[in-house]
């Protein structure tokens, strides 16, 4: 996936102003994140991954073995992104200044047992100590930290992720890095099931009928459903292992050109918790629901 260009996720808002309306709301507050974003990124670019062997990539991807390919993050680059994220909250809601402040406090603490480097597991451990210990709510913290380690995969991984061949991998895992999808699309003219990666943001063609989580086949225990008199977003579910993941319907909508999917993904979160209380986990495993929206499930 190429580098999000300020006309590309500007547009994409439009769009989703227009296909959801309960985004509205968040409009603002998504425009600030990816402004924040493209400025950070102007000021401080990253180096993409230097090394990488194709013919050695194809070979594994041909013999069904995803490449996982994490790399090591500077420490400053998540400081210093998490910080240009936090200001751009603040300028909308200004009642979050507590909270970004907690967060800020811990930001410190952690990254002092880090020299030079961290890795994604490192990051993620930040993400839920501060859900455990400060304010910070699960959902928030959630797009805070989906958002910071995509961009930073995204800007050093794009170059290898345009030139992967992901037309011969049939897992539901993401080839390049190893991440479970959270969302994909259904292509506007073929109706060919396409996967996302959140995290690096590698597309690869998926069976229409079959679980990305569990490989489950089975027509009778796969499904989905719409909300809102909306068709365009399809939660689907399967009953075998009880884990979920949104596709986006393009037949629905002229997409000239890319979709960026994540803030599709932002624009109907009431999609997700609708599959929550339907007993469906995310099967990426981002909660973006907190659990205090959850009710008792009635039969």
């Amino acid at each position: 996936m190429p580098k999000l260009e300020r006309a590309m996720w500007e547009e994409e808002i439009k769009r989703c102003t227009r296909l959801y309306g309960s985004f509205n709301d968040a409009e603002l507050f998504i425009r600030a994140v990816y402004s924040a974003a493209e400025d950070y990124f102007k000021s401080n670019p990253l180096d993409v991954v230097p090394h990488f062997d194709a013919e050695e990539a194809e070979k594994m991807i041909r013999a069904g073995k995803c490449i996982n390919l994490n790399p090591s993050l500077d420490t400053s680059a998540v400081a210093g992104l998490l910080k240009s994220l936090n200001e751009s909250l603040l300028k909308v809601n200004p009642q979050l200044k507590s909270t970004v402040k907690e967060l800020e406090l811990k930001l410190e603490q952690f990254l002092s047992n880090f020299a030079d480097k961290v890795n994604k597991e490192n990051v993620l451990e930040l993400r839920d100590s501060l859900i455990k210990e400060t304010a910070l709510e699960k959902d928030l913290a959630t797009f805070l930290f989906s958002f910071l380690l995509s961009s930073l995969y995204r800007q050093q991984l794009y170059s290898i992720s345009e030139v992967l061949r992901t037309d011969l991998w049939e897992g539901g895992n993401c080839p390049l890095c190893g991440e479970k999808p959270h969302y994909g699309y259904l292509a506007e003219e073929s109706g060919r099931k396409i996967l996302e990666c959140w995290l690096c943001g590698t597309e690869w063609e998926h069976s229409r009928i079959k679980c990305p989580y569990c490989d489950n086949s089975d027509h009778e225990k796969l499904g989905y459903f719409t909300i809102e008199d909306n068709e365009i977003c399809r939660v689907n579910f399967c009953q075998v292992c009880c884990q979920y993941c949104k596709l986006f319907d393009a037949r629905k909508f002229h997409a000239d050109g890319k979709v960026v999917l994540a803030i599709h993904n932002l624009a109907t979160l009431a999609h997700d918790l609708a599959a929550r209380k339907e007993g469906f986990l995310p099967g990426s495993k981002l909660e973006w629901v907190n659990d205090n929206e959850v009710t008792d499930r009635q039969d």
